[in-house]
């Protein structure tokens, strides 16, 4: 019994097939047993073939990479499938994590980098080179702000803002009724919305947030 893995190679370009076969034959247990150029036909390929590994391009005609990597993996949902792609554009690796590959290299980076992918996807593991772990991190860290902004940035009216550049002005609550030609017990009302709305307890705080988020100057 052989003790080589078998993969499928679907890529467009004959040239990049020619180098990453070439490269895959310096592992001793690692053999291409079938080669695409398009999405179609790298299913059809892995459908009659089984290999131990798809290796899929994204930019491919007929069909991209990732639509074949869908049907695959409807097909055989325990189908190891790796992107080998030149993007490194957030949008396409999330489209390609979310569809179920097991890993995602850029063809810029090294060919070690590939052989790594390829030996610990099929050791059961998931790889995501370098680069496309940086891209992952910038986009978790913008999320995790964004979902941070609610909590931060507080909706104010008007008359709220004005109430904290007086507050930060140093008025009494009498002061500000006088000088809004509002009564005290509404400017105590705005006081204690904003204490709220800001989760603090004094106005020393509220103030000091409220420069934070450049509501004041």
């Amino acid at each position: 019994m052989s003790n080589k893995y078998t993969i499928v190679l679907a890529d467009d370009h004959a040239m990049i097939r020619e180098g990453v076969k070439n490269l895959l034959k310096q592992a001793k247990d690692f053999h291409v047993v079938g080669e695409a150029s398009n999405g179609q036909e790298a299913i059809d390929k892995y459908a009659a073939l089984k290999p131990n590994l798809l290796i899929l391009d994204i930019s491919m005609p007929d069909m991209n990479g990732m639509d074949a990597a869908k049907k695959v993996l409807d097909m055989d949902s325990n189908a190891n499938i790796l992107m080998l792609s030149m993007y490194d554009d957030e949008d396409y690796i999330s489209r390609c994590i979310e569809s179920g590959v097991k890993g995602y290299v850029v063809k810029s980076e090294s060919g070690q980098e590939l052989e790594y992918a390829v030996r610990a996807i099929l050791q059961g593991k998931t790889y995501f080179s370098q680069k496309v772990q940086e891209v992952i991190l910038t986009k978790y860290k913008q999320n995790v702000t964004r979902k941070r902004q609610p909590e931060e940035i507080v909706k104010l009216t008007n008359r709220e803002v004005e109430i904290i550049q007086l507050i930060d002005e140093g008025l009494t609550s009498q002061q500000m009724a006088d000088k809004l030609f509002i009564s005290p017990r509404t400017v105590e009302t705005h006081r204690a919305n904003l204490m709220k709305k800001f989760t603090v307890k004094n106005a020393i705080e509220l103030v000091k947030k409220a420069r934070q988020l450049q509501i004041i100057n």
